[in-house]
């Protein structure tokens, strides 16, 4: 019996020992597989979080370039508009120097008469200050039309015709109705030909 028992303990030891080396070859491919799965889950994680910083990066890239962008245009409106004020100050300039403004009032004052197409003057409206020069002008061309002052005639002259139609000839009133066709014009001369 005793020889029995030892092959059975032989056949058990055996049978264990075949267990074991099962359990741990299966524990190795556990250890495997869950190092595979936690290195793909961590390769992932890395994927995720490159293309999250490269996301990043692209709107980053993106706002700066906006700001950019948006600090040009800001300068290229602000340089336009310093141009814009130097040359009203230059009308401002030119008509209050009676001597150099009387010719440009008398060619302003002929314009406005031409506009009028015939019709009779009622009134000839200019800036306080041109009233004398006004009124000079306005007998020169012959017009028995009064001459009278606005604050809001400034660098040239306003008819009223007597059907009530204003006609308006200024040096500011042109270099508003020549702003927006100017304005790129400036702009390309100021900030190169790709302004605007």
């Amino acid at each position: 019996m005793a020889d029995l028992s030892a092959l059975l303990e032989k056949e058990a030891s055996t049978e264990i020992e075949a267990i074991r080396s099962e359990a741990r070859d299966r524990a190795s491919e556990i250890v495997a597989g869950a190092r595979a799965e936690a290195e793909s889950i961590e390769a992932a994680r890395a994927r995720a979080s490159k293309a999250q910083g490269e996301a990043m990066l692209v709107r980053a890239k993106s706002a700066a370039q906006l700001e950019a962008a948006s600090l040009r245009l800001k300068a290229q409106y602000e340089g336009v508009e310093s141009v814009f004020a130097a040359a009203k100050a230059k009308l401002d300039t030119l008509s209050a120097d009676e001597g150099a403004y009387a010719p440009v009032f008398a060619k302003l004052l002929a314009e406005a008469l031409a506009g009028a197409g015939g019709q009779a003057v009622k009134s000839v409206v200019v800036a306080a200050r041109d009233r004398g020069l006004a009124e000079k002008a306005v007998a020169e061309a012959g017009l028995k039309a009064p001459v009278e002052t606005a604050e809001d005639v400034k660098g040239g002259v306003r008819l009223r015709t007597v059907d009530n139609s204003i006609i308006e000839n200024t040096l500011h009133g042109r270099l508003d109705a020549l702003r927006g066709e100017l304005a790129s014009e400036v702009s390309a001369a100021l900030f190169g030909a790709k302004a605007g």
